[in-house]
């Protein structure tokens, strides 16, 4: 048995290893299809997309990438985000509304709510992505373990739900350039499922990749 020397350096886990594109490619789309499932319900959208970022971050670092640890990430993001989902769910409710009445022409103040309903939707779905992805640092360790258990426990989800919510916030204004290419990211998928409804199942993947390389180019910058 040979022994490791001295001098050579210890790993880290931290650190991005190298991915093939096609698999990178290949595992947004089935994170992102997850994701569009347990989003179903509406009020587990936060739960799902910070399942969904962690999962691809653990995938960009070599750790455990299985559809398992996914399912224990979104069990232990699950509680403690129920005023959050609320909140994203009653919004989404409100965005579909205002769009669906200026569709058809019976929105009243068309001409200024249009455009407010449009960039206040950009604006929660940046701050969404942005507090979803820093779900798993304030939740400590932020992953799950092989054998599928959650990191941290239910007593301390609402905390991390609070902290993950404080740095998105603070993130969305710090950090502009990230939230500019999130808000490129959201234009994208609109024109994806603007040329081809189909693609709505892609948008998911699409959404947590670009929030998990922001978050990445945020921690290396």
């Amino acid at each position: 048995m040979s022994v490791m020397d001295s001098t050579t350096p210890a790993p880290n886990h931290h650190e991005p290893v190298p991915v093939n594109r096609f698999a990178l490619f290949s595992e947004t789309l089935l994170a992102g299809v997850l994701v569009l499932v347990l989003s179903l319900p509406l009020v587990t959208i936060p739960a799902a997309y910070a399942a969904g970022i962690a999962h691809l971050e653990r995938h960009l670092s070599g750790r455990d990438d299985s559809v398992r640890s996914l399912w224990g990430t979104f069990r232990a993001a699950l509680p403690g985000s129920w005023k959050l989902g609320i909140t994203t769910a009653a919004a989404a409710v409100v965005i579909v509304l205002n769009l669906l009445l200026a569709w058809v022409g019976q929105l009243p103040g068309r001409e200024v709510v249009l455009p407010a309903t449009l960039i206040l939707a950009a604006a929660g779905a940046v701050l969404l992505l942005r507090t979803t992805a820093a779900w798993s640092d304030s939740a400590g360790m932020g992953v799950v373990a092989d054998a599928g258990m959650p990191a941290v426990g239910s007593a301390d989800a609402r905390g991390a739900w609070r902290a993950a919510v404080e740095t998105g916030q603070a993130l969305s204004l710090r950090d502009w350039t990230g939230s500019l290419l999130l808000a490129a990211a959201l234009f994208g998928a609109v024109v994806f499922v603007w040329m081809l409804a189909a693609l709505f199942v892609v948008v998911p993947g699409t959404l947590i990749l670009a929030a998990a390389a922001v978050k990445l180019r945020s921690t290396r910058a």
